[in-house]
């Protein structure tokens, strides 16, 4: 029964489990699985705790340890001795290769900020694995900043893998990132050096803008399997044959959301990126991407985003349009670090989409990301990268 449940949701998702089909993959009746389970949540939560928990625990610590093995943290003092061939092996196929149930643990990640029977469970052990890892008021900023970056690591890699089918050489950037945290002092950001500016999305056709911003905040709350038409269009206040007139369907409405968002996320990372550079800022506005992260204008977006990232395992469209994101953000990485070998861009492209995504999972396992000191981190990974042209 419980092989069954994980085949459902590693092939569905976990918004897509289901009685019938766990009955049908495991040779039961449906009455078998409702003698065991409530409903899909509880098996959901099953799975959670007999499946995921360790090991995707044991992910996230691997890639904690990594980040600090080269700083005097007592997260890696009281470790025992394993031999580094052994850890780079387990964390080098943690990164470049995530397995299901890495896939899966981030899913659980993104579905329990809004899904309450799930969240009761998840969101807890998470946030006492964060603990357990180092993350404390104790610290100061860089080494906070160091563990979440190897969370985010961790947890966006795996969700990377949704649209893409593995993350290559991203052991160089695992490594980069350890380095500069390692070698990093702290660093104030200018003060003449404003916040990237976000601004809400807009179209020339006011129906269709309610729309997008409809469909992203159902999407969001909700789940992209969850999200109706009904709950769509009374949020946007206008009627079904207002989006019908529009669109073909939820899908096509959700992919041009998703295309909107994307471009404009594009543009004022590129837009971020000049200005970073034009302002002579160590970081190479690298820091943004943390900035970015915790605007609160900016968190629909974003959660409706992850949805759509995770749905992307079954919907070809918002997969393609995912990819293209990607290429498109390397290429604009590019024309404001034209100084940059095309190698090192691909690098610092990957590690920035990779690490943005995890970090934006992370909000309500712990209230401690505003106070880490990412822009030093980032300061000395831009140096570092500098070092690189050089050579």
């Amino acid at each position: 029964m419980l092989r069954a449940i994980f085949r459902n949701a590693a092939d569905q998702g976990l918004d897509e489990l289901s009685i019938g089909e766990v009955a049908r993959l495991s040779g039961l009746t449906t009455g078998a699985i409702y003698g065991r389970y409530e409903d899909s949540d509880e098996m959901a939560i099953e799975l959670w705790q007999s499946v995921i928990r360790q090991p995707f625990k044991a992910r996230l610590q691997r890639s904690v340890e990594f980040m600090l093995t080269r700083q005097q943290h007592p997260q890696i003092a009281n470790k025992p001795n394993i031999s580094a061939e052994s850890a780079l092996e387990a964390i080098t196929k943690d990164l470049e290769s995530p397995d299901e149930i890495a896939k899966l643990g981030a899913e659980f990640l993104v579905i329990s900020r809004r899904n309450q029977t799930v969240g009761e469970v998840v969101i807890p052990d998470v946030t006492n694995w964060f603990s357990e890892f180092g993350l404390a008021n104790a610290n100061d900023p860089i080494a906070n900043a160091t563990i979440v970056i190897g969370l985010s690591a961790s947890i966006g890699t795996a969700l990377r893998t949704f649209v893409l089918k593995s993350n290559p050489n991203w052991m160089t950037i695992a490594n980069g990132l350890r380095d500069a945290a390692a070698k990093a002092t702290p660093v104030k950001i200018p003060i003449d050096s404003p916040p990237p500016n976000w601004v809400e999305p807009e179209t020339e056709n006011p129906v269709r803008s309610a729309l997008i911003d409809a469909v992203a905040e159902v999407v969001a709350k909700t789940g992209f399997a969850n999200a109706t038409i009904s709950r769509i269009v009374r949020r946007a206040g206008v009627t079904n044959g207002s989006l019908y007139n529009l669109y073909k369907d939820k899908e096509a409405l959700t992919d041009d959301a998703m295309q909107i968002f994307l471009n404009l996320s594009s543009d004022v990372n590129r837009e971020s990126n000049r200005r970073a550079a034009t302002d002579l800022r160590i970081d190479r506005g690298l820091n943004d991407s943390f900035v970015m992260g915790l605007l609160p204008s900016r968190r629909t977006w974003l959660d409706f985003r992850l949805e759509c990232l995770i749905a992307s395992r079954n919907h070809l469209p918002t997969r393609r349009k995912f990819k293209q994101s990607l290429e498109r953000s390397r290429d604009d990485l590019m024309s404001t670090m034209p100084d940059l070998p095309i190698e090192v861009i691909n690098l610092i492209s990957s590690g920035e989409q990779a690490v943005g995504i995890g970090f934006t999972v992370l909000e309500p396992y712990t209230s401690l990301l505003h106070e880490c000191d990412f822009y030093s981190i980032m300061a000395k990974l831009s140096e570092q990268n500098h070092l690189l042209r050089l050579s």
